[in-house]
């Protein structure tokens, strides 16, 4: 029979490792330096890419889209509401407002010349045209031999 003689560090290391564990499960959920995170789908169909963004409250001249290669990113700024100007007396508020960004790496090139993005009933949804020819495709260059 052996038995293992133990000084206390190994069940040290798993209270560590479950104290972190249970931080991880307690935090609060994640909130974005510049302000709340909408939700995002991206779909895919034949010929396009389509994402929705989540912005009830965003107006249209609030909202900024960039494409930069594949990397979409939305960004915009969600007023405060208007007919609540003393915030004093607000016992439970979970819808902010301010700043948000948020970015979508795209699974493959699209055309941005021939983009649209529309909002409606608090949805943005931006429609990504897909390139027909791929630009990161490989090209064979041959090689001449150069007489002199």
């Amino acid at each position: 029979m052996r038995r293992r003689v133990s000084s206390g560090l190994e069940l040290e290391l798993v209270r560590r490792h479950l104290d972190d564990l249970l931080g991880l499960l307690a935090a609060p959920t994640k909130i974005s330096e510049t302000g709340p995170l909408p939700a995002v789908d991206l779909r895919e169909a034949d010929d396009y890419y389509v994402v929705s963004v989540n912005v009830p409250g965003v107006p249209a001249s609030e909202i900024v889209i960039r494409l930069r290669g594949r990397e979409l990113r939305v960004a915009g700024r969600k007023l405060p509401d208007r007919d609540q100007p003393d915030r004093r007396h607000c016992h439970h508020m979970e819808r902010g407002f301010g700043p948000f960004a948020v970015e979508i790496l795209l699974p493959g090139p699209v055309q941005p010349t021939t983009t649209r993005a529309t909002l409606s009933a608090g949805v943005l949804e931006i429609t990504l045209p897909k390139l027909s020819e791929r630009r990161d495709r490989v090209h064979t260059i041959v090689v001449s031999d150069e007489e002199p």
